[in-house]
């Protein structure tokens, strides 16, 4: 039997999110009170400005990845800073707390740095935010490699942040669900390699999907 027409043990069941977010009371109108905020706030806050904004920043072109670099470019005009804020790598299994610790350390570098940007004020106000997501099961599922594929083509960007991106925010985790599903269900451990190999930091969620779609149209021709 071809991998296109092999049934799977369990069938890929489809998911989205809807994210709840509140107002957590801090702000931070220069790089100072960023950093006292960055030290300070919940981490559910920290939370929703790195690994939930996350999935929107990565449907652009800019890399700028979490709320705090797109702030610090926006509204202070730091484009050195944003950078270096946008390269912390929140996939790579860190913790909430070493994303706070990685973010943290890198302002207050950049004010010891330039002392004359800690108190500059900002164009506009940060607001820190606290949120909460919930996974949402859709009716779409999928037994077959065919059936798969359709799935990652149709889904929404945002069941397919869940599906591909968030369970490598997760600490315990170094995969996502459609090679887990790949390999343990359909039996396809090469090409759930392959999928998991794909860079998130190097490009958008639309360019994943298409690389997904390619390495699955592959499969079924070599089969």
């Amino acid at each position: 039997m071809s991998s296109g027409t092999r049934l799977a043990k369990a069938p890929f069941e489809t998911y989205t999110l809807a994210h709840v977010s509140r107002m957590g009371g801090q702000t931070a109108n220069t790089l100072r009170e960023l950093a006292f905020g960055l030290e300070t706030c919940s981490d559910e806050s920290i939370y929703h400005h790195t690994i939930v904004a996350m999935r929107s920043h990565l449907a652009l072109a800019d890399k700028l990845t979490n709320d705090f670099a797109q702030w610090t470019r926006n509204s202070l005009h730091n484009d050195e800073l944003a950078v270096r804020l946008s390269k912390v790598d929140v996939t790579d299994g860190r913790s909430l707390g070493d994303l706070r610790n990685a973010l943290h350390a890198i302002v207050l570098a950049h004010m010891e740095a330039f002392p004359e940007s800690a108190d500059q004020p900002s164009e506009s106000t940060f607001y820190f935010c606290e949120g909460m997501d919930v996974a949402v099961p859709l009716e779409s599922a999928a037994r077959t490699l065919e059936e798969f594929r359709k799935c990652v083509q149709e889904m929404n960007g945002e069941s397919f942040y869940l599906h591909f991106v968030a369970p490598r925010t997760r600490q315990e985790t170094q995969s996502n669900d459609f090679s887990v599903w790949l390999e343990k269900s359909l039996g396809l451990p090469e090409l759930a390699g392959k999928i998991n190999q794909i860079d998130m930091m190097d490009g958008t969620l639309e360019g994943a999907r298409e690389k997904i779609l390619q390495l699955l149209d592959t499969e079924k021709k070599l089969t």
